[in-house]
């Protein structure tokens, strides 16, 4: 049963949208609450050892630092989980010094790639059927450039490990961007329909990861019940919001400046944390002094209490640029043109030139749909011991010059044209 602990909390910490879905083991697990969860997944565990557990606290540190590095004034949205999974197939792909700052990253310090993709992999096979009430689709693809090859065992890594897809195109073809995008609209259900308005020809490969999460409330809002009612902004300006209403039985606790409710959908294998700052503590405050472990612990601490939950109903879109966030948390090698070692992808000097997520979060009476892409775009150096590849095929008439190369003299010049 520890081990079965350990994997419910794993997969709902990785999965569930935002930094405040780190799913621990808790006070609602000893006295039953997810008894009905523990049942329906039994054939869905595996035996997590100590170091993948801790490798998903890392990660789960590593999503509260990328989120904090993204918090202003605004809403917004961001999946941790589909930058992880990004920067794991780029780790497949790295080697030396850019392999381990990626690794060190994503908290997977010390662990081998194999060790990381077998966690990766286990997850995303469970997510599938963890629960039938909520669909979840993780999805990976490689769009690379027709002039250009990938090793033998990248390719193999990434089809049976992360179930991705790999796609020769001609990115000078406008057509190309269309096949992208369609495959992002195909992955979130028409939720990001668009990720690039065109690809670069000069590219060597478009990396993506897709997030799908569609969720249906264990116990609904009462749509009736939903008021306009009164939210006090960041700025103090008073806004009016549909506010949805329920009191219900909730997992709840109290931080050291913040209090916390668990919303459980379908069979309460996933769920929604909601992290409500005291009055007048900001929440850039609040996010500032708390740590995965801190997240841990007061996952340890809930208990069930009847709440009077207010939740407004809200829909949120946005777009975030990755490179200097992932950068300033310890991966600067991987977008240097210069130092970049990612020989396990493909030959020649390759760097990611740009790094970003579109992301999308709806939340009504019924539910949940959530759904991100993460997009590493990956080019290769023009130095002469990696020189750029491009076809030339004389299967038209041409033009040929021949000329004394110093002076710059043409000694003969004429055309072919096929007779």
């Amino acid at each position: 049963m520890k081990h079965e602990l350990k994997t419910l909390s794993i997969a709902c910490a990785t999965l569930c949208m935002m930094a405040s879905c780190g799913i621990t083991k808790s006070a609602e697990e000893k006295n039953g609450m997810y008894d009905k969860a523990e049942k329906d997944m039994n054939a869905m565990y595996i035996n997590i050892s100590d170091k993948q557990e801790e490798m998903i606290r890392r990660n789960n540190q590593f999503a509260l630092n990328v989120f904090n590095k993204t918090t202003g004034h605004k809403s917004n949205v961001l999946s941790p989980a589909s930058v992880s999974y990004l920067m794991a197939m780029l780790a497949n792909g790295a080697d030396g010094a850019t392999r381990d700052e990626i690794m060190k990253t994503i908290g997977a310090e010390g662990c081998t790639t194999d060790e990381l993709n077998s966690l990766y992999a286990f997850i995303m096979k469970r997510s599938k059927k963890a629960d039938p009430a909520t669909d979840v689709n993780i999805a990976n693809y490689i769009a690379v450039n027709k002039l250009c090859d990938l090793k033998k065992s990248y390719k193999k890594c990434v089809k049976e490990t992360y179930g991705g897809g790999i796609e020769a195109l001609d990115f000078a073809d406008p057509k190309s961007a269309d096949v992208i995008n369609k495959w992002c609209e195909r992955q979130t259900a028409g939720m990001i329909p668009q990720v690039i308005d065109e690809t670069t020809p000069g590219a060597l490969a478009y990396v993506l990861n897709a997030i799908y999460f569609n969720g249906t409330w264990e116990k609904q809002f009462d749509e009736s019940l939903t008021k306009e009612e009164q939210f006090f902004a960041y700025t103090r300006d008073v806004r009016t919001v549909k506010m949805m209403n329920r009191q219900a039985a909730f997992a709840y606790t109290k931080g050291e400046n913040f209090a916390a409710v668990t919303m459980p959908y379908g069979n309460r294998s996933f769920a929604m944390t909601v992290l409500l700052p005291d009055e007048g503590c900001a929440v850039k405050e609040m996010m500032a002094s708390l740590t995965a472990e801190k997240l841990a612990g007061m996952k340890s601490k809930m208990a069930e209490f009847t709440v009077d939950l207010k939740l407004p109903r809200f829909a949120t879109e946005t777009k975030q640029e990755l490179k200097d966030i992932i950068s300033t948390l310890g991966a600067p090698l991987m977008f240097n043109q210069a130092k970049a070692d990612f020989s396990r992808f493909a030959d020649g000097g390759i760097a990611i030139s740009e790094m970003f997520q579109k992301a999308k979060i709806e939340v009504s009476e019924k539910g949940t749909k959530a759904a991100a892409v993460t997009t590493g775009i990956m080019k290769m150096s023009l130095n002469p011991s990696a020189p750029q590849r491009v076809a030339f095929h004389c299967n038209r008439p041409f033009v040929y010059l021949i000329t004394d190369t110093y002076t710059g003299t043409i000694l003969f010049m004429g055309q072919y044209m096929g007779d």
